[in-house]
C-alpha cells in the first residue's frame, strides 16, 4: 500500500508531461509548417524559387538554374501561311455503336408495330362490314376491334416519335453527317470503322481556313512523329477541342497504329499570304487556366522570367508559329518551364495560406 502511494505522484507527473508534450505539438503545428515552407520543403524537394517579383514574374538565380537543369533558347524568325497546321484527336466511336444498336432495335419494333396496326385495321374493317351486313357480328365486337386498332396506331406513333427524337439527339451531339453515317445500316463507311480499318478524327482547322469550304482532304500523322496519311472529310462537328480556336470537322483515315484518344497533327494547304513571326519550341509551352504560355527572360534583369501568352494552335517544323506577341531574339525557357509554373503556383498557395 505504501509503495502504491509513493508511485502515485510519479504516475500523475508522467501523465502531465505527456499532456504538455501533446499540447505543445498541437499548438505548434502552424509554426512548424511555416518553417517548412520557408525552407522550401515541398513534395520532398527543396524549392528552386528565389523570389516572386510580381504576377507571373519569378527571379531565378544562375546557380539555381544550373542545379535545376533550366535551359533557355532564343526565338528564331519564321514565315508561315502556305501550309497551315491543324490538330485533331481520334474519337471513341462506342457511343455511335450503341446508338446504332438502339436504332436497329427500335426500327425492328416499329416494323412489328406497323404490321400489327395494319392487321388490326383490317380486322376492324371486316368487323364493320359484317355488322353492316345484317349484323353478322355484334356492335360490341366492332367497337372492340376499333379500340384495338387505334391503340396499335398510338403505340406505333409513339415509337416513331421516340426514334425521331433519338435520331435528332444523335445529330445534335455528333452532327448530321456522322449521325447519318452511323445509322445507315447498309453503309460501308461506318462498317470500316466497326472493323477498325478506319478511325474517326475530330480535327480543328485554324481560324484562317474558310470554315464554309473546309478541305476535302488533309494529311495527318501521330503527334510527335509518325507515318503521314491522308484523311477525308466526313462533315462538320458541333463539338470543339478545348483550348483550340477554329472550326471543327470530322475526318476519317486509315487506322494503322491510331487508337481512340491518340493526338494527331497535320497540314492543310491554304492560299493565304506568308506571315512573319517566330517559332516557339514545343517544350517551351506550358498550359495554365486553359491557355498556353512561355516563360520569357527579361532583357535587362537576366534573373527574372515572366510568364507571357503564346499561341499553340499552328504547328510548324520546330514548334508553334506565333505571328504576334513574341519577337525574334526573345529568350524563353525550353527546359524546365513546367518547373517554373509549379513554383509560381506553389508560391501563390503559400501566400493564400498565410493570409
Amino acid at each position: 500500500m505504501t509503495d502504491r502511494r509513493r508511485a502515485l505522484p510519479l504516475i500523475v507527473l508522467a501523465v502531465l508531461v505527456l499532456l504538455l508534450a501533446g499540447t505543445t505539438l498541437y499548438f505548434g503545428r502552424d509554426e512548424y509548417q511555416q518553417l517548412t515552407r520557408e525552407r522550401g520543403e515541398t513534395i520532398g524537394t527543396q524549392t528552386t524559387l528565389d523570389e516572386k517579383v510580381g504576377p507571373g514574374r519569378l527571379r531565378i538565380g544562375e546557380d539555381i538554374r544550373k542545379a535545376s537543369g533550366i535551359e533557355t533558347a532564343k526565338l528564331h524568325g519564321a514565315e508561315s501561311g502556305g501550309a497551315t497546321a491543324l490538330q485533331g484527336v481520334v474519337l471513341d466511336i462506342r457511343p455511335l455503336v450503341d446508338a446504332r444498336g438502339r436504332y436497329r432495335t427500335q426500327s425492328a419494333e416499329i416494323r412489328a408495330l406497323r404490321a400489327s396496326a395494319a392487321a388490326l385495321e383490317q380486322e376492324y374493317r371486316r368487323a364493320r362490314e359484317l355488322f353492316a351486313d345484317d349484323r353478322n357480328v355484334s356492335e360490341r365486337a366492332v367497337a372492340q376491334a376499333e379500340t384495338e386498332w387505334k391503340t396499335a396506331k398510338e403505340r406505333l406513333a409513339a415509337a416513331e416519335a421516340s426514334l425521331r427524337a433519338a435520331m435528332e439527339g444523335l445529330a445534335a451531339e455528333w452532327g448530321r453527317a456522322v449521325a447519318e453515317m452511323a445509322l445507315n445500316v447498309e453503309g460501308r463507311m461506318f462498317g470500316r470503322l466497326l472493323e477498325q480499318q478506319d478511325v474517326l478524327l475530330l480535327v480543328t482547322l485554324p481560324p484562317e481556313v474558310d470554315a464554309a469550304h473546309p478541305p476535302k482532304r488533309v494529311v495527318v500523322e501521330v503527334a510527335g512523329g509518325g507515318r503521314p496519311r491522308q484523311a477525308d472529310l466526313v462533315g462538320p462537328s458541333p463539338n470543339v477541342q478545348a483550348g483550340l480556336p477554329g472550326a471543327t470537322f470530322y475526318y476519317r483515315t486509315l487506322a494503322g497504329e491510331l487508337r481512340a484518344g491518340s493526338r494527331v497533327t497535320g497540314q492543310t494547304v491554304t492560299h493565304a499570304a506568308e506571315v512573319a513571326g517566330v517559332v516557339v519550341p514545343e517544350s517551351a509551352i506550358v498550359w495554365f487556366a486553359g491557355r498556353s504560355w512561355v516563360y520569357a527572360r527579361d532583357e535587362k534583369e537576366q534573373d527574372i522570367f515572366e510568364r507571357v501568352p503564346a499561341d499553340a494552335t499552328r504547328l510548324v517544323p520546330g514548334g508553334w508559329f506565333n505571328a504576334s506577341g513574341l519577337e525574334q531574339g526573345t529568350e524563353v525557357v525550353v527546359v524546365g518551364a513546367q518547373l517554373l509554373l509549379s513554383e509560381e503556383l506553389e508560391y501563390q498557395i503559400r501566400n493564400e495560406n498565410e493570409d
